[in-house]
């Protein structure tokens, strides 16, 4: 089964055409984009997390016809993680923990979680912190935390290492390549030599146009 398939993707700001993706398709993996700056890959990615719906021809999630009405239920299967770091103004284990909390798991079954996704990313440590404590390495790392604790089926990840220096960013690959055994990845990046190291097809984005 295809995880996304898509056939004339198209959306735009205030009538301005940005994205037309003609054709996407891929398996269950790692699939990486990259292309200039301004060419659309964060839309893009907005796109593919039902956060920004633009017309399609076809749109299929998982061997289902995507519609605005099932937006809202795929949302909480598929997660955006933001090349800049938001973080809430509490801890750091309340950031993380947070989308546990909004999907009522037992306070047992959340701490289990959050503590065994912070060890992998190394912020074990920091749990109690608040998040204006923290470093922006450590940032970073507690937005993807945040994203893949409740392991959702695709996690889209916006320059993932940007601005991380070369510990930080291995620790990031490592994780995401261990990881990727059980979630759908895709992931935006300009590190080309990355994308080779993590990915098994890479796209190439420019100006609004999406290259094999």
């Amino acid at each position: 089964m295809m995880l996304y398939e898509i056939d004339g993707l198209s959306f735009s700001y205030d009538s301005k055409f940005t994205l037309y993706i003609e054709k996407f398709e891929i398996e269950n993996g790692i699939v990486g984009i990259t292309g200039p700056s301004g060419s659309g890959k964060t839309t893009f990615l907005l796109n593919l997390a039902f956060l920004y719906t633009g017309r399609w021809k076809i749109f299929r999630f998982m061997g289902e016809d995507v519609s605005n009405e099932g937006l809202q239920r795929l949302r909480k299967i598929v997660t955006y993680v933001p090349q800049h770091p938001v973080l809430f103004r509490k801890s750091v284990f309340d950031n993380i923990a947070y989308p546990l909390k909004i999907r009522q798991l037992s306070d047992e079954q959340i701490k289990e979680k959050v503590c065994k996704i912070a060890e992998q990313l190394f912020i074990q440590d920091i749990l109690e912190k608040k998040a204006w404590q923290i470093s922006g390495g450590q940032a970073k790392r507690v937005c993807i935390a945040r994203g893949f604790v409740f392991e959702p089926k695709v996690v889209l990840l916006d320059e993932p290492t940007s601005d991380l220096d070369d510990t930080n960013k291995q620790m990031v690959e490592n994780f995401v390549l261990k990881t990727s055994e059980k979630t759908n990845i895709i992931v935006v990046s300009h590190d080309k030599e990355q994308l080779s190291r993590l990915c098994e097809r890479v796209f190439f984005l420019e100006n609004g146009r999406l290259y094999f």
